[in-house]
């Protein structure tokens, strides 16, 4: 029932949103090089987010996410070219919802959501930027030592052969 719900009051709530920027002709993206980007609450009107309705319906971007991880193996979820598409379309499904909703994007919502479905997912996934393996321990000496015991070496030289030129 939610299910048939959901699918039968989103596209109204898009359709609605859809007639709503044609007739206001505004639109609420900030683009990169725009200058007053920190400043963006007295250009775009959030006042109006419905949080609940943005809470139930980005549930069937995370459910369409979720089906789509299910199909691939669990083995290839820490492979990130096996899960662009579906976590872009996470994305860009969710930012579309928030924006479709008048509100904020990205918000404490979308942000619970996105920490749910890496704490699902990808929790597990091994860290790509690894930093190097420590030496063994008998390089690290060996390569300390050789050039600490050829200082004083080379200091008795300098000292000798200055005192051969006089």
């Amino acid at each position: 029932m939610a299910t048939l719900l959901l699918f039968v009051l989103f596209p109204a709530l898009l359709w609605g949103e859809t007639l709503q920027i044609n007739i206001t002709k505004e639109i609420n993206v900030t683009r990169e090089d725009d200058e007053s980007f920190q400043t963006q609450e007295q250009f775009h009107n959030f006042a109006h987010c419905n949080e609940t309705l943005l809470n139930y319906i980005s549930m069937t971007c995370q459910i369409n996410f979720q089906q789509e991880m299910q199909n691939n193996k669990k083995e290839l979820w820490c492979d990130w070219e096996q899960v662009i598409r579906p976590y872009n379309r996470l994305t860009t499904c969710m930012e579309y919802v928030a924006e479709a909703l008048n509100c904020f994007f990205p918000n404490h919502i979308v942000q619970d959501a996105f920490i749910h479905i890496h704490t699902s997912y990808f929790q597990h996934c091994p860290d790509q930027h690894e930093g190097f393996i420590d030496a063994p321990q008998c390089v690290v000496i060996t390569l300390t030592l050789v050039p600490v015991s050829l200082i004083p070496a080379l200091v008795f030289l300098v000292v000798w052969k200055s005192k051969v030129r006089d």
